[in-house]
This record gives C-alpha cells, structure tokens and sequence, in this order.
C-alpha cells in the first residue's frame, strides 16, 4: 500500500469518528419530537397533536360500531367514516413529521453557517 492511500484512510477514518461523534450528539427521534414542540411553530404543532388524538379517538369508536352494527347499511355507514378518520389521522401524522424534518433541516443549515463563517473568519 502506498504513502497516499495510508493518509487517505488515516484521513477518512478521523472524518468517520468526526460524523459518530455528531450523531451521538444529536440524541435521536425523542429529541426531534421534542424540538418540535418547542420550535417556531409549536402552538401549530400542540394544535395538530390534539386533533390526531382526536381523529384517533374518532376512527377507534367508529370501528367499534362497525363491528357491532346491524345491517349492511350501518356497515357501510360506520366504515366509511373509520377510513375517513384514518386518512385525516394519518395525514395530520404527516404534517408532525414534515415539520420536525424542517426543523431539522434548519438547524443543520444554522449549522452550516456558522461553520462557514468561522471558516471565512480564519481565512481572513
């Protein structure tokens, strides 16, 4: 093996702990639930937490008395409005986790920044 490809796995290898390091920093999935509920838009997502609670509650009881209902009609009734509830769950769902990729997103983009500008700020 030559000189150059010892630096270069020398070099990746300090890069790859560097990154193992960040990651262990950030925390995980708890945290960025929790950041969402703090950042920016946190009374949206407060908002949006307690209608798919509700639109849970809703698709739960409505599959109950789908399954407890008489006719067909009744089936049909209460059917419609499990997968209606469903839909509105999931995609409230939706939104929560776009909105804690944004949030995300911009504070890796904060980070950037800074790490840019204490690049400028060394080179001048």
């Amino acid at each position: 093996m030559s000189e150059l490809d010892e630096r270069i796995q020398k070099e990746l290898a300090g890069d790859t702990a560097a990154i193992d390091e960040l990651l262990a920093a950030e925390g995980g999935l708890p945290d960025m639930v929790a950041a969402a509920f703090k950042g920016s838009m946190r009374r949206w997502v407060w908002a949006v937490s307690i209608v798919t609670i509700a639109a849970t509650a809703v698709m739960i009881w409505c599959g109950y008395e789908f399954f407890y209902a008489a006719g067909t009609d009744d089936r049909v009734f209460w059917g419609i409005w499990f997968l209606a509830s469903g839909m509105a769950q999931m995609a409230l769902k939706q939104w929560q986790w776009l909105e804690m990729s944004r949030a995300s997103l911009m504070r890796e983009i904060k980070r950037l920044e800074l790490a840019v500008a204490a690049l400028a700020a060394r080179q001048n």
